[in-house]
Parts: structure tokens; C-alpha cells; sequence
């Protein structure tokens, strides 16, 4: 059905109803097509939770912002301008930041998807999973298992200068400290001269100080091309190489160097369900951040049955349970996570170390 160009977006077999409108602002358009898939794949996990989740009074209202800032300014102008009660999207951080600085659109809540923490804040929020919580979740279990020695081997790029510095940050939280970090020119498929230095200092900070955890925050073919480099220079055999979701593929399982390994991921099995029931529905599997988007939407669907989505409300201490696990959202618009740590195991698959907590310690938030 057409969306309206003016005026508040009703459709006939809702006229008698005081409606809740969803904005949703993707970028289906954006001319890079593993965007666009994505795009439509959070839609469509949108378009699940309305089914599970919405009441009868609820109504989507999709707009496309083709990935551009302006276009999604004029999107949510235009949404606003049709009802709109609150927004979900957009996924680009730049895009959020328009949002953010359009002051007509000031007090309509942004649930967005972007990692991008510096966008948080006021009336907008962060549905997604990012690194820094990753991070926490894979520090805090390794320092339960005995670790108090960190080291990273990744990208040197504004992603993996977050994730050392998460780390750096995680490791004093927990009494204990990153006694070496490899950095390597972003894409580098053999950066042997850091995986030599590395191996080094490890092995030295290991004699004297107790068993390392190296975090390597690579995925796919990248992750299979550099993690063999430390074993093949030398580092030794009690070390424990750990990863974030990223390591969270059946295709990098069967790499020998990564067997015993540690990944951080949310929990497995509703997932899985999830993706055999959205394999049902649309003859496809879903896209990454599909369930993250199924997760926005029903927590969003849910607290505005009574006809408004509050800040109090988005900000509930106990958290809501999504396909990804426990999640709360923070004052600072970012979104607090319960994960879990699974094993690469020898056969080559996985399994569950520890599950996510179902619940947040109390007196915190």
C-alpha cells in the first residue's frame, strides 16, 4: 500500500484505532547490494517481531535512506510528518548523527543499529551488539578461568584501535593487564614481522607473569590467514587464543590453529531457531543483523502497547530477553548485554563454555 504524501498514515482497516507508528529508515537503495540484502533482511526480522509481538494497533511505515545523511533527514521528516511515534534505524552512525542534529525531529525516539557509540545519547538508543560489550563479556570469563594476562593481535584501523583500547580497559576493570599488542596494517594477509614480535613477547611475558589470552578480532578468510601466524613463530601451546562473534562461522572452525579457541557470541539456540524459521518463511537465511533488528522491534512493539514509547520504559533496569540474549539500555543510549563464550572444539564445530546471564546484578543501571 502507497504511503500517503501528507498527513497521518492510516490504513482503512485500522481507521477506528489510536494507532502506534514505527519509522522504520533503512538504506535499501544503498548502491553497495550486501547493504541493500542487509537492508531488507532487517526488515523483514522487523516484519517477524510484528507478527510475534505487535498489537493490532501497531503500523510500520518503511523509508529509504540509501545510506545517505541527508536522505535519511528527509526520510524521517517525511515520517514524522505521517505519524511516526518513533524511529527504527537508521544503521549508519552519520545517518543517526543527522537525526540527532535535526531539531524538528527532537523527542522522537531513535532505536538505531549503528556500533557507533559517539551517536548514543538523548533520545537515542543502540540496538546493537558492539564490541565493547563483546570484549567485557570475553575478559570477564577468561579472568574467571585464571587469566590475568591479555595480548591483542589485530588490525591497526579505528575498529581495532576500539577493540584494543576496550580491552586495555576490560583487563583493569579485572585486575589484571595487556602485556602486549600487535597491530598490523588493516587487510594484511601475512603480517609475519608483528606475529614474530608478538610471538616473542608473549612467551616472555608468560615465563614470568602466568598464562596469556591472545584476542584475535578477525573473521573469516582474514581470521584463517593470520591466526596460524603466532603458532607458526613460536608461541606456545598453553596459550589461549580467544575471538569475538566474528569467529562465530562453521567455514573458520576447521582451522587447526584455532581448535580450543574462545568466542564470544550471544546465545546459539534461539538463534538457530530463528534462522530456520526465517529460512521458512523467506527461502533464504537471514542476513547479519536480522535478529538484532527482530530484537528492536519487538521491545519496542511491546513497550508501546499502551499507545507511547517512554524514555523510563526504554530505560526498564531488569532488560528484556531478545533472540541475542539479555539486553538493557543504558542512560548513555548505548544497550548493556549478557553473552555467552563458546569452544571451538577438535572436530572442528562448537560448544557452550558459558551461557549469558539471564538476569542483571542487582542495584545496577
Amino acid at each position: 500500500m502507497p504511503l500517503p504524501e501528507e498527513g497521518a498514515f492510516t490504513p482503512e482497516f485500522l481507521a477506528d484505532r489510536d494507532l502506534v507508528r514505527a519509522g522504520v529508515l533503512l538504506p535499501f537503495s544503498h548502491p553497495n547490494a550486501g547493504v541493500r540484502a542487509e537492508a531488507e533482511g532487517m526488515l523483514a526480522g522487523i516484519e517477524m517481531a510484528m507478527f510475534d509481538h505487535a498489537h493490532d494497533n501497531f503500523v510500520l511505515m518503511p523509508k529509504d535512506t540509501a545510506g545517505s545523511r541527508s536522505k535519511a533527514v528527509e526520510m524521517a521528516k517525511q515520517a514524522q510528518s505521517q505519524g511516526a511515534d518513533f524511529f527504527l534505524g537508521p544503521l549508519f552512525g552519520d545517518n543517526i548523527a543527522g537525526l540527532n542534529e535535526t531539531r524538528s525531529l527532537a523527542g522522537l525516539p531513535i532505536i538505531g543499529f549503528s556500533n557507533d557509540r559517539g551517536v548514543a545519547g538523548g533520545n537515542t538508543w543502540l540496538a546493537s551488539i558492539s564490541p565493547e560489550e563483546e570484549v567485557a563479556a570475553l575478559v570477564e570469563y577468561a579472568t574467571s578461568q585464571g587469566f590475568r594476562q591479555f595480548a591483542y593481535f589485530g588490525p591497526q584501523s579505528a575498529l581495532g584501535n576500539r577493540i584494543e583500547s576496550a580491552l586495555q580497559f576490560e583487563a583493569s576493570q579485572h585486575g589484571a593487564s595487556v602485556v602486549a599488542s600487535g597491530f598490523y596494517p588493516d587487510g594484511s594477509n601475512s603480517p609475519t614481522s608483528e606475529a614474530q614480535y608478538l610471538a616473542r613477547s608473549i612467551n616472555s611475558a608468560e615465563q614470568y607473569g602466568g598464562p596469556i589470552a591472545v584476542l584475535i578480532p578477525e573473521s573469516g578468510t582474514q581470521l584463517r590467514k593470520v591466526a596460524p601466524l603466532l603458532a607458526y613463530y613460536g608461541i606456545r601451546r598453553s596459550v589461549q587464543l580467544v575471538g569475538l562473534s566474528g569467529w562465530n562461522d562453521e567455514s573458520v572452525w576447521r582451522e587447526p590453529s584455532l581448535k580450543g579457541g574462545w568466542f564470544v557470541s550471544p546465545p546459539q539456540e534461539d538463534l538457530d531457531a530463528f534462522a530456520t524459521r526465517y529460512q521458512r518463511i523467506y527461502g533464504r537465511a537471514p542476513t547479519r543483523l536480522a535478529a538484532q533488528a527482530y530484537d528492536a522491534a519487538a521491545l519496542t512493539m511491546q513497550l508501546a502497547a499502551d499507545g507511547e514509547l517512554e524514555r523510563d520504559e526504554i530505560l526498564g533496569g531488569d532488560g528484556f530477553v531478545g533472540l541475542n540474549g539479555l539486553f538493557r539500555f543504558t542512560s548513555d543510549g548505548n544497550a548493556e548485554r549478557k553473552l555467552s563464550i563458546y569452544e571451538v572444539t577438535q572436530d572442528g564445530n562448537s560448544s557452550l563454555l558459558n551461557r549469558g546471564a539471564e538476569t542483571f546484578d542487582p542495584g545496577i543501571g
